[in-house]
């Protein structure tokens, strides 16, 4: 199968060093050896700087070993085209067989990313509890969190003057250790 050309070019393109390309394009689950092809490179400069940044990650944000932090791709969203119907079947009202994609990442339905409020790069949390994987948006997750501490302390009780009150117990214990 020939990799996306057109892909290729969009990732590589907002990059300056040829290193920098190297490394988009590997996260972006490109082979080496089309990488190589693609930028007219040899192989072995591709995989010297995939190796070396294995040994040392670079800094900034990574996505496996590539620093994407000069990439803006965008999401893609479902539109219910042909390319995403390979990723994401709807069922039923509420249910949807997700295909995880070769890169590793799962297309969320946009009624789930509507209903939720969510928009591209916000965070979710998760949980697996041995059968089932859930998320949530992480306002509900928090307000849900908070809910739960409050049921087991008494009202009475603040848990924020009890903190102050514990670290300044510590405090008074180090300075008469110290």
């Amino acid at each position: 199968m020939s990799p996306d050309l057109d892909r290729m070019a969009t990732i590589a393109a907002p990059l300056d060093t040829v290193s920098d390309k190297i490394r988009a394009l590997d996260a972006a689950g490109y082979r080496r050896a089309d990488i190589a092809r693609f930028l007219g490179k040899r192989y072995q400069h591709v995989r010297n700087v995939l190796e070396d940044d294995a040994r040392s990650p670079p800094a900034g944000y990574t996505l496996g070993r590539a620093d994407l932090s000069g990439v803006n791709e965008g999401p893609a969203s479902y539109d219910g085209g042909p390319t995403d119907q390979r990723f994401v079947q709807p069922r039923n009202l509420g249910i949807w067989r997700l295909v995880i994609r070769p890169d590793g990442s799962l297309y969320i339905p946009v009624e789930v990313m509507e209903a939720l409020k969510l928009k591209p790069g916000a965070a979710v949390i998760a949980k697996f509890d041995g059968e089932d994987f859930t998320f949530t948006d992480g306002m509900t997750s928090s307000l849900r969190a908070q809910a739960a501490v409050m049921k087991s302390v008494p009202r009475e009780v603040s848990l924020a003057d009890e903190l102050i009150a514990d670290r300044r117990r510590e405090a008074e214990r180090e300075d008469q250790d110290g």
